[in-house]
Order: structure tokens, then C-alpha cells, then sequence
């Protein structure tokens, strides 16, 4: 089989949501020298759920609860769905390939 036929096989969202975690897990939500993708912020505006969802999910993931809980009471939900989902998709991507590696009879 070739690499194109796996990388068509690849599951784009088995790949996703491990970098976003691995990404906010690394940021550093406290830093005012980073440049933001988040409209609110480039229009001024301070407050956004979104970034505070970021934020919770970076707290989390350091183990910081009361912070996470302050930024986004949702995040340590949203943190927890994306582990699993993320784990989920990992192990169907990894049945799709060993399935291929067996050899047919």
C-alpha cells in the first residue's frame, strides 16, 4: 500500500485535537506579548468566552483548578471531552492501521 493511500486513510481529526491540547497545554495565558487570533481582543474588547474557555483548558491541564474554574467554568468539561474524544479516535486511527498491516489469507 502506499504513503498516499495511508495518508488518505489518516484521520484529520484523530490529529487536532491532541495539538490543540498539546498547544494550550504550552501557551501561556498570562502573557500580554503574545499576538491573539481572538477578534474581541484585536477590536479592543478584554472579555471573551472563548479566551477564557483557552485559558480554563491551559489552568486545567496544569493542574491549576480554582483558576480554571475562574476563567471558564466549562473548560474542566471541555478539557475532559477532548481527552477522551482525542483518546477515542487515536484507537479507531490505530485499528484503521494494524487492520492494513495483517497480512490477507
Amino acid at each position: 500500500m502506499s504513503i498516499r493511500s495511508y495518508i488518505k486513510l489518516l484521520n484529520f481529526e484523530a490529529l487536532v485535537w491532541p495539538i490543540g491540547l498539546i498547544t494550550l497545554f504550552l501557551m501561556h495565558p498570562a502573557s500580554s506579548s503574545h499576538h491573539s487570533l481572538c477578534l474581541l481582543r484585536q477590536t479592543g474588547i478584554s472579555w471573551c468566552p472563548g479566551c477564557g474557555l483557552g485559558h480554563s483548558i491551559h489552568f486545567f491541564l496544569h493542574g491549576n483548578w480554582n483558576a480554571a474554574f475562574h476563567y471558564h467554568w466549562l473548560g474542566p468539561f471541555a478539557t475532559c471531552m477532548l481527552i477522551i474524544r482525542s483518546i477515542q479516535l487515536l484507537y479507531l486511527q490505530y485499528k484503521t492501521f494494524s487492520h492494513l498491516k495483517r497480512p490477507s489469507t
